[in-house]
């Protein structure tokens, strides 16, 4: 951390504990704006350096508020993979899986949310979305290359998954919901809203009374409740999930490890990957998860040309 950096988080560490104490109104309409904004985007070098080789560059607009672009890997009309970066992520830094995919015969189509990477802005200005935004452009550029054989998401990019799946914004949106996968893949993924609050506040130093501000007027903003974003609960809408295969550190900073456990005991057909020492992002891009990650991706694929196979008989 640059030291310009530093003392603006401690300047902004020490204004919330102020506000805590003397307006947690105040403090709470701060951690909200907060809650909302996004890191500042790589730069567009840092994420050609990182870009594999080949590809067709794409754009897909969602809905009247901006337009997302990515690259497809491979030949259309195979099953396909999309890839899914998480909060303040791009979609390079699951780059080293594209490869891997092409090579066992699948169509890779990964591209970045609303305000991050190389798309446009959310509809909430610069450096800021919701889940509900990401999820609506999966479901935009799914509607332009078809049904997804396998969903490979990192982090909150798992959730903004689920809710695709789960349909929470279809009203405003007027589409039908993503369809079901033949299977997932969640990295390093948070079980809980609670668990991603916890891990905010306390790296901010917000109060509970700040906090409890800050959760009302984030409910406000998205019309829900923050519960309903729970990995287990948006699963629960389903009569049939995929079959899932979660990758999780045991040392992951940013999402506990006991909710893989959770997600894992709870989901009908999952196995968990446990790694060690890799951390938030790492695992991304080491190879033995990458190995993982594709012969169970290529195993969905086969089962989609079986069944295709067997339609084609019928």
């Amino acid at each position: 951390m640059s030291p310009q950096k530093s003392t603006n988080v401690h300047l902004l560490f020490t204004a919330l504990a102020t506000l805590e104490h003397r307006s947690p109104a105040l403090g709470g309409r701060l951690a909200n704006r907060l809650w909302f904004r996004l890191p500042a985007r790589p730069s567009a070098a840092t994420r050609a350096r990182r870009t594999p080789a080949c590809g067709e560059p794409f754009e897909v607009r969602v809905g009247e508020h901006g337009t997302v672009r990515g690259r497809v890997y491979g030949d259309w009309g195979r099953p396909t993979a999309y890839l899914v970066h998480g909060w303040g992520g791009w979609w390079q830094q699951l780059g080293a899986l594209v490869q891997p995919l092409v090579d066992e015969g699948l169509c890779v189509v990964a591209f970045d949310a609303p305000g991050h990477g190389g798309s446009d802005r959310g509809r909430g200005g610069r450096r800021t979305t919701t889940f509900l935004e990401m999820a609506a452009a999966l479901g935009a550029v799914e509607r332009e290359f078809g049904r997804p054989t396998v969903v490979v998401a990192h982090s909150a990019g798992a959730l903004a998954t689920m809710v695709a799946m789960a349909d929470l914004d279809e009203p405003a949106q007027g589409h039908p919901p993503l369809p079901h996968p033949e299977a997932l893949v969640f990295v390093a993924v948070p079980a809980t809203i609670d668990a991603m609050v916890s891990t905010f506040v306390r790296a901010l130093g917000i109060g509970p009374r700040s906090t409890a501000v800050m959760r009302t007027l984030v409910e406000r903003r998205i019309g829900r409740r923050m519960g309903e974003f729970d990995l287990l609960s948006l699963a629960s809408a389903h009569p049939r999930l995929p079959r899932l295969l979660l990758v999780h550190d045991e040392d992951d900073p940013k999402a506990p490890f006991d909710g893989a456990l959770d997600v894992s005991n709870a989901w009908h057909d999952s196995r968990l990957v446990v790694t060690r020492g890799l951390g938030h992002r790492r695992l991304l891009w080491d190879p033995t998860v990458v190995k993982q990650v594709t012969e169970f991706a290529a195993s969905a694929a086969d089962g989609i040309r079986a069944e295709a196979a067997r339609a084609s008989r019928a």
